[in-house]
């Protein structure tokens, strides 16, 4: 009995390109315990007869990969990234239908259902959910692919914004980026926390946040034969959760990601040091002098504001922590996301004891750990500062404190 892994690219996107990390998890998948068969779609735009624009065709994949599975497998795990996010939950749904036995592994990295003007959304399932459909409805004329789809697997109406009840575990990476486009129609990220993708349980879905634009937790960061160590970075610590997860929930074993937990932390300390001096994942030539750390906070309040402000009144337009998540921990400081607290609590003794080694003069240890992330100890150092600071400010710092009580 086969497994497979099923790849729906965003938008624009070549799946197997060196820019993407698809390939590369394919591969990984492959040759784990698991002997994942890989399945393949381009990002509507790049797959024939699909737009970009619209998303229109995205049914086409589906039915494709659903074809491409002979039989019922024991395990499919989907991995899709923006609109292919949305595509890999309703490929969920399709295989529920055919398959009511197999157990899927759902990754979304920043899932949105995309604009169309002439639907709700690039993924509206309704029979009349345009003028040519309402007039063609009940004269037996066709109404593309997607009604096709859904009539074969009997999908929902809600079918995008519903993970099925056969999905073991839902996994998201949600993007933090500048600017006012998460208010854009159809670029609203879905997510259960968000309250727009609904589940059965909540405690099969993990969350997580990422400074940088939409696609940078696919990036390989590898282009035009150089390395853009930023988004490599990004797509270096979701690898890492990626395989934690799988491992954790028993989809993969020996899903061999070519780093340790050390160099995982350095991959987060430099996305942590980025966000904090406002480069934004575009490297030290291209800050955008934008933090989300403090475009959390409204103008002129204290930091308890932080997770409880809306877009339009944070201190910067634009969607800022509206998952809230623990970003600043007590006296530890600014913190990615939690999968980044965990590995720093784990290692951290490890650290520990290369700086004690180091105080007596064998700077070795440390040498080492420096050579998996040459970032650690400034982003430490600046989180020691970070907890200065806001016990020099007692009030905002107890209100803060306060607020992180609250966040689980």
């Amino acid at each position: 009995m086969a497994n497979y892994v099923v790849f729906f690219a965003g938008s624009g996107q070549k799946v197997k390109s060196e820019k993407h990390i698809y390939n590369d998890w394919g591969k990984a998948l492959w040759e784990s315990d698991g002997k994942y068969i890989g399945i393949y779609n381009d990002g509507v735009g790049e797959a024939k007869g699909t737009s970009g624009t619209t998303g229109a065709g995205w049914a086409k994949a589906i039915e494709s990969s659903m074809n491409e599975i002979p039989s019922a497998p024991k395990k499919i795990i989907v991995v899709g990234m923006s609109r292919g996010g949305v595509q890999a939950v309703i490929f969920a749904h399709c295989v529920r239908h055919k398959f009511p036995a197999t157990e899927v592994f759902v990754f979304a990295i920043d899932p949105v259902d995309g604009g169309n003007i002439q639907n709700d959304g690039s993924f509206d399932l309704r029979d009349n959910r345009n003028l040519m459909a309402r007039m063609t409805t009940g004269l037996g004329m066709t109404r593309g692919t997607r009604g096709a789809l859904k009539k074969k697997y009997n999908l929902q109406d809600d079918a995008s914004k519903t993970i099925p009840d056969n999905v073991r575990f839902y996994l998201s990476v949600l993007a933090q980026f500048k600017g006012k486009t998460r208010a854009f129609w159809g670029f609203t990220p879905q997510d259960p926390r968000l309250g727009n993708l609904t589940c059965t349980d909540p405690n099969l879905t993990r969350t997580f946040e990422l400074p940088g634009d939409h696609g940078f937790g696919v990036y390989t960061g590898n282009e035009k034969g150089k390395l853009n160590i930023s988004r490599q970075a990004r797509g270096k610590v979701t690898t890492e959760m990626f395989a934690y997860y799988l491992n954790k929930t028993g989809f993969a074993r020996n899903f061999n990601v070519g780093f340790d937990q050390m160099q995982t932390l350095g991959y987060y300390s430099l996305i942590a040091m980025e966000d904090l001096s406002g480069s934004q994942g575009q490297g030290k030539k291209n800050k955008s002098g934008f933090s989300f750390l403090e475009a959390s906070r409204k103008a002129g309040t204290n930091w308890g504001d932080s997770f409880t402000a809306s877009t339009q009144n944070r201190w910067h337009a634009g969607r800022g922590h509206i998952v809230k998540s623990m970003e600043a921990i007590r006296g530890k400081g600014y913190f990615v996301n939690r999968r980044h607290k965990q590995i720093y609590e784990q290692v951290l003794p490890e650290i520990e004891n290369a700086l004690s080694l180091y105080d007596f003069g064998n700077y070795f240890p440390w040498a080492q750990i420096c050579q998996k992330g040459k970032d650690i100890l400034p982003w430490m150092q600046k989180n020691a500062e970070f907890a200065k600071d806001r016990e020099g400010d007692k009030k905002s710092f107890e209100e803060f404190m306060r607020l992180l009580e609250t966040m689980g």
